[in-house]
């Protein structure tokens, strides 16, 4: 059988998990468990390779294309990126995608996978099981049997056992996002699965099927891809044609209006991390049903979701069903049966000039953060082989970078220097710079950020350990 050329969308922003994922740094290109473990887009590019699969194509915004490309150098993986700078949805973005395999290799198989779900199970396998389905021209959605009545994620009605494809089911209808009476009695009926936002056809399958349910989007799209800028691994959309097309969801113009579709149960466990309710029912609790990390102490406390920025403690007395995430520069407390409605604070932010929680940390945001203070952030920085790192002036920020392992090149002003590991570069306030990696190993860098006129306001610790 056809190998399946994966497709990894990696658009979506993931705001009901603020004040963790911002618009500079959303939640796929997080860690799934912390320093040390690969991020959800990691993960999934991991989860869909090897035997059956060909190297990834990535859909990505054209901002995140540095990250896109260092996540997947520091896993060893090679991709294919499909650059947008307009974004569009779902729909176009696949469509796209599809338009490229198809004049590559002509009647391929393409799966479509989101980047930011948490798995646990060999999905790989579940999708290669259904290859034959999608080679005679179905497409094949998978489905998760639903843990709970959840109102955030839409339902694929299950319609009995398709006589043709072993392991696949016909398809009823679907039901998005429903309210929670209707999600009750979808479980308790038992004929519902929560859409996992996986798919498997035949490119040309999901091109004919876009070319009949929406002409206008499929040209616009088509020639998005024939004037695109095209070199080695990459692909930038012609945006002048791309903008045009209607930005809609693949499941809205496509899936439901299709007699193609099938469904397979995947029986993985699954979590589309879609809020920090979702994050709770997934996580380890303790005897009062409470799921915390970082630094906290917890008194007569349940039910709750907890968790501490690094260095900073977080106690509670008497609270229950509370999610609490701290972080650099923002804290949110709220009931955990209303963490779907976050989106309602980012609102209420924009509202107000000059806030830019919404987009980045009050800190730079790039680097992974590894402590932060009263003036203060240390971040670890990686530059793979032929990239740079810039360093933008900043009038109050000073910084000192120290080298860890690799050789790189420091341009400031009209010079260059070359750098290696043990050195030091200090930028001071005002000033900025760019690290470029001409070697051929990955360089590492640890990233000391401090603010002098916020170090000056920081109270003092005497030798006693008195606040002076």
């Amino acid at each position: 059988m056809r190998s399946i050329y994966p497709l990894i969308m990696c658009g979506g922003v993931g705001m009901r998990l603020w004040p963790l994922s911002r618009v500079e740094t959303p939640k796929q290109f997080h860690r799934v468990a912390g320093r040390g473990s690969p991020s959800f887009f990691q993960a999934t590019v991991e989860r869909h390779s090897g035997p059956g699969f060909h190297d990834p194509y990535v859909s990505v915004n054209s901002r995140y294309e540095a990250l896109v490309r260092a996540q997947l150098h520091a896993v060893g993986r090679a991709g294919e990126l499909m650059i947008e700078e307009s974004s569009r949805h779902t729909g176009p973005a696949v469509l796209a995608v599809a338009l490229a395999i198809e004049a590559r290799d002509p009647g391929a198989l393409m799966a479509v996978l989101p980047s930011d779900h948490l798995i646990e199970g060999d999905f790989g396998a579940v999708v290669l099981s259904m290859r034959a389905a999608a080679e005679n021209g179905r497409i094949v959605l998978f489905g998760i049997h639903p843990a709970y009545a959840e109102t955030g994620y839409g339902y694929i009605v299950d319609d009995g056992p398709n006589t043709r494809f072993a392991g696949a089911r016909d398809v009823s209808h679907f039901i998005e996002k429903p309210p929670r009476e209707v999600a009750e009695k979808l479980i308790a009926e038992g004929n519902a699965y929560w859409a996992s936002g996986v798919s498997l056809f035949r490119a040309d399958v999901l091109i004919s099927e876009y070319q009949r349910l929406d002409p206008e989007t499929t040209e616009a799209v088509r020639a998005a891809v024939e004037g695109a800028a095209k070199a080695s691994g990459r692909t930038v959309l012609d945006d002048r044609h791309f903008r045009k097309a209607h930005g809609a969801a693949t499941e809205s113009v496509v899936f439901e209006h299709s007699d193609r579709v099938l469904m397979a149960p995947a029986d993985i466990a699954w979590n589309d991390v879609g809020s920090w309710r979702s994050l709770y029912e997934i996580g380890t609790k303790d005897g009062a049903g409470n799921v915390a990390s970082g630094d906290v102490v917890s008194v007569d406390t349940a039910g709750s979701y907890i968790r501490a920025q690094d260095g900073k403690l977080i106690a509670t007395v008497g609270i229950d069903n509370l999610a609490i995430i701290d972080t650099e520069d923002a804290l949110l407390v709220a009931s955990l049966d209303r963490t779907q409605d976050v989106p309602l604070v980012l609102s209420a932010l924009k509202e107000r000039k000059g806030r830019s929680e919404i987009t980045k940390p009050k800190w730079a945001h790039s680097g992974t953060p590894l402590k932060a203070g009263a003036g203060y952030r240390l971040a670890e920085h990686e530059i793979i082989p032929g990239a740079a790192l810039s360093i933008a002036a900043e009038e109050s920020r000073n910084r000192v970078l120290t080298i860890c392992a690799g050789n790189l090149e420091l341009e400031q002003g009209a010079g260059w220097r070359g750098k290696q590991a043990g050195d030091t570069v200090a930028i001071p306030a005002g000033l900025g710079c760019v690290l470029r990696n001409h070697g051929e190993v990955t360089a590492t860098l640890i990233e000391l950020q401090y603010d002098a006129a916020e170090l000056d306001d920081a109270p003092i610790l005497a030798s006693g350990g008195e606040v002076k």
